[in-house]
């Protein structure tokens, strides 16, 4: 088996492990500057206990095999740059959430909390997690389509005015309102006050009356998507991942929540969003164990 070096590269966070011989590392997690990527990635290699021959990375952005320009950092990852200046045979890049269709493959079945039972009749499946951003991958007849979904312009009036507010050039695209940045902004669109998105899901854990309006609108909205996503593509599986959701997950699994799914549609295709079964992703580092399910494939 191929020794590799895997980086999951988020907003904020770098995750990263060594493959070596037939063994994954433990995971490590540090936050790094955009200027610090390329000078770490160095010392991870040259610090290496073997001899490293590939490099895969998953970064948030469009893929195109060769590079990808990053939506949440100002940073443009070219593949074929990487295998010259670091002396790898191949370096392979994933966009983050097609990473985390790949780590399935890799998940047991602890891996993943039951939100809404069903068996699927199809193997279509959605994949769709806020963070920094929102990300979206669906599996279509087995293969695996990233996608930017995050940042389309439509249909966000409609979502804003759920919270009450007007809407504005803060929210233009749906990752402004679908992502931990967006809870931020509609609080303090709403309330007046700066709050991080953690504090908030914190004060909505302790049932906060302003919290708790802010997250369970956020959750409707983002159910609203799924319900319209599962429609366009006749998804049977949803898998809900990322630290957000994770951390709501006693709101998650309410009724009141649970309701949404068959409200947020069209009353003629409710049957439809029954049907669907829906996950909830609890693995802390599903980028990493794609990075390893797509080495495994070439």
């Amino acid at each position: 088996m191929k020794n590799a070096l895997l980086i999951d590269l988020g907003g904020t966070n770098v995750r990263h492990a060594f493959f070596i011989n037939n063994v994954l590392s433990k995971i490590s997690k540090e936050k790094i500057s955009d200027k610090e990527f390329i000078p770490f990635i160095t010392k991870l290699l040259n610090g290496a206990k073997s001899k490293i021959e590939y490099l895969v990375i998953a970064a948030a952005g469009p893929n195109n095999q060769s590079f990808i320009n990053l939506t949440n950092r100002n940073l443009l990852i070219n593949s074929r740059e990487l295998e010259a200046s670091l002396n790898l045979k191949k370096c392979l890049l994933l966009n983050d959430w097609e990473a985390v269709a790949f780590s399935l493959s890799e998940m047991k079945k602890k891996s993943f909390l039951s939100i809404k039972g069903n068996v699927p009749t199809n193997k279509n499946t959605l994949l769709i997690g806020p963070g920094t951003g929102l990300g979206v991958t669906l599996i279509i007849h087995d293969q695996i389509i990233p996608t930017e979904f995050g940042n389309v312009l439509s249909a966000t009036k409609s979502m804003v005015e759920i919270f009450g507010i007007e809407i504005s050039e803060k929210f233009l695209s749906l990752e402004n309102i679908l992502s931990g940045p967006g809870i931020e902004m509609l609080y303090e669109e709403k309330f007046g006050k700066k709050l991080s998105s953690e504090k908030i899901i914190t004060l909505a854990l302790e049932r906060n009356e302003d919290a708790l309006f802010i997250v369970n609108n956020f959750l409707k909205t983002l159910i609203t998507i799924v319900g319209d996503l599962v429609l366009s593509f006749t998804c049977k599986r949803v898998i809900l991942g990322g630290a957000i959701l994770n951390s709501l997950k006693s709101i998650l699994t309410s009724e009141k929540i649970l309701n949404y799914f068959p409200s947020r549609i069209n009353p003629k295709y409710s049957q439809l969003i029954e049907e669907v079964q829906v996950d909830l992703l609890l693995e802390d580092e599903p980028g990493i164990y794609g990075c390893l399910a797509f080495l495994k494939t070439k």
